[in-house]
Parts: structure tokens; C-alpha cells; sequence
């Protein structure tokens, strides 16, 4: 911050220290979060259907037989 703040209004020394101090903090987080990236955003489902994507080989047919039966609604163990 290149301006010069000047407190007004009556403060004793101690009034001024604290608002200075804030002032500081209030700066120091300012440089602080201007220094840091900002997060990468993410892609909305709608963006990330429309990417190629691995597609798993179906399954061969001896594979599929192979595979235990189960009733509607179980799940296999």
C-alpha cells in the first residue's frame, strides 16, 4: 500500500498501535492471498461425460458363464 493512513479522532497511543496493527494483519493476508494460486476448478459431470474415458473390453462369453448365478436384488459374495 503506497498510501499513508492517518488515524484522527481522539486515539491515545495505544488506539493507534491496535488500529495499525489491524491495518498490517489486514494487509499482510491481502499480499498473502494474492501470492497463492488459486484452486484449479472442477470440471461439472456435464463436461467430464463429453472426455474420453477407458471403456472396460466386454466380457468374453466363457467368462460370463463363469460367473455365479444370482437371484434379482442379491448380490454375489
Amino acid at each position: 500500500m503506497t498510501e499513508i493512513a492517518s488515524i484522527k479522532g481522539g486515539a491515545d497511543a495505544a488506539m493507534a498501535a491496535a488500529i495499525a496493527a489491524a491495518v498490517a494483519h489486514v494487509e499482510a493476508s491481502e499480499e498473502e492471498t494474492k501470492a497463492t494460486r488459486p484452486p484449479v476448478p472442477k470440471p461439472s459431470p456435464w463436461v467430464q461425460s463429453s472426455r474420453p474415458r477407458d471403456i472396460p473390453p466386454p466380457l468374453i462369453s466363457h467368462q460370463f458363464d463363469a460367473a455365479p448365478w444370482t437371484e434379482a436384488g442379491e448380490t454375489a459374495e
